[in-house]
């Protein structure tokens, strides 16, 4: 007899009837089957259950099937979703694909299909998640998915995470706008003892400063004008896991004094209400902005800052990671090439040189629609520098007029040569020695043991090597 799957399904749909019969068709001793009539029922069942396969109508009365799925993938990345509809369409189709669904059905729907389809998700999450406990045995350590990279300084990151992740202390993540720092924050969450638990996402910066107080705690009905029902917070709904406060630094004097009462206490109450709830949550928090100048002038408290930072972790913007360009175009190219559907398999020498010396201002995040923006241009199987956006064209080393291209005297020696052009390339990369480097096919040491011997070992640096 073929072993069931432990799993846990959430079934959405507004009619009653076919909520019921798909429930009773996929019951199993190994499956937990939740229901939901509505995309607010929905999200709520998410925040409380770890949900392995979402099944959802594509037609719900307060959201689009596809929005739903598009903000649970957001909140919950590992879910599997099957979206239906009994409105077919190619265009709901490919739009259902391109945005994360792993499959779409079409209603009235035929049950035996339904079956193979969930068992195949499930069969396929099983061997992930077979392969992840191999890993680990092999490793000795916990997987770290999604962060790429083989540089010194996206090493030291992993370290990091491995070393906060088993205890329960809040952890201040740092870093400019685009560098990973949600990705940090999940993998410090799955590798922790409340991977069972739920991730919860709030950022600070995308609500309106009038509603973050009630998507934190929640409100009872009648608590304001609108408030026409109960909802529960992010506290409430990360009850058991962990919470990931993104853009910190974007909240107000107001609410930053109730967050760190319930990080003291442990307990908070939804607005309109008196029974205090308990707040058994990790938290995680992340911000772009210098902290201690925001309390300096005022705007961010010094005592909540030190409740979350009892350990900070940098990440680093991309102009800081020799080498990681690479690695990480590569892997974007992968997987736009898999959603677009083309045959693309690499980059002419020209296209990755450009991306190798890109300062890249916007980090990991605009490498990413770099790679996205190229795979959709391109034509043939390599991306060429013309399929590259205009910005790191016009960045290119003697195509803009910044004064790129080293001039040599005739009769100048070798190593005057050497130093001219080892400088000149120090300077084109704001002195970075890892990117320099790479560049000129050279070792970082030699570039500092030449500085060194030129009186030159300080250049470009102010406070910290690189």
């Amino acid at each position: 007899m073929k072993k069931e799957i432990p799993c846990t399904i959430l079934i959405v749909d507004d009619d009653v009837n076919a909520l019921k019969g798909m429930k009773q068709f996929l019951t199993r001793p190994e499956r937990q089957i939740i229901t939901a009539e509505t995309a607010g029922q929905a999200m709520s069942a998410l925040g409380t259950k770890t949900v392995d396969v979402m099944i959802s109508d594509i037609r719900l009365p307060d959201q689009s099937g596809i929005a739903l799925m598009e903000e649970a993938l957001r909140l919950y990345p590992e879910i599997d979703v099957i979206l239906m509809t009994g409105y077919a369409s190619i265009e709901d189709a490919v739009t259902a694909m391109q945005k994360g669904a792993d499959t779409y059905l079409t209603k009235p729907l035929n049950p035996e299909e339904l079956e193979i389809v969930l068992t195949r998700i499930l069969q396929k999450r099983e061997l992930v998640r077979e392969n992840r406990e191999l890993l680990k045995r092999l490793s000795g350590q916990e997987v770290m998915q999604d962060i790429l990279g083989t540089s010194r300084e996206i090493r030291q990151v992993l370290k990091s995470i491995r070393e906060v992740a088993v205890s329960d202390a809040p952890v201040l993540i740092e870093g400019e706008t685009g560098t990973g720092k949600e990705l940090v924050a999940r993998a410090i969450h799955r590798n922790s003892d409340r991977a069972e638990g739920p991730f919860v996402v709030v950022n600070c910066a995308a609500l309106h400063e009038n509603l973050l107080e009630s998507e934190l705690f929640g409100h009872e009905k009648g608590a304001f004008t609108g408030a026409v029902r109960q909802k529960k917070g992010r506290f409430e709904l990360a009850h058991g896991g962990t919470l990931f406060l993104d853009e910190i630094g974007e909240m107000r004097l107001e609410t930053q004094a109730k967050i760190l009462r319930t990080l003291e206490y442990g307990t908070f109450e939804r607005l309109g209400g008196t029974q205090p709830l308990q707040a058994d949550v990790r938290i995680l928090s992340a911000t772009n902005r210098d902290l201690q100048k925001e309390i300096r002038e005022g705007r961010f408290r010094e005592d909540l800052f030190y409740r979350l930072n009892v350990v900070t972790i940098r990440v680093p913007p991309l102009r800081e990671r020799a080498g990681d360009v690479t690695v990480l175009a590569n892997a974007f190219l992968k997987r736009f090439a898999a959603v677009q559907k083309k045959g693309v398999k690499g980059f002419s020498r020209e296209a990755l040189r450009l991306l190798e010396t890109y300062p890249w201002p916007g980090n990991v995040r605009e490498l990413e629609h770099a790679i996205e923006r190229a795979v959709i241009m391109c034509q043939g199987d390599l991306i060429e520098a013309e399929h590259l956006p205009e910005p790191i064209l016009q960045q290119a080393p003697g195509q803009d007029k910044g004064g790129q291209t080293v001039v040599l005297p005739v009769g100048i020696s070798l190593k005057e040569a050497e130093k001219a052009l080892i400088l000149k390339t120090l300077e084109h990369v704001g002195y970075h020695r890892g990117k320099a480097a790479e560049i000129l096919g050279i070792s970082k040491r030699k570039i500092e043991y030449l500085l060194k011997a030129w009186g030159m070992s300080g250049l470009g640096r102010k406070g910290g090597a690189r």
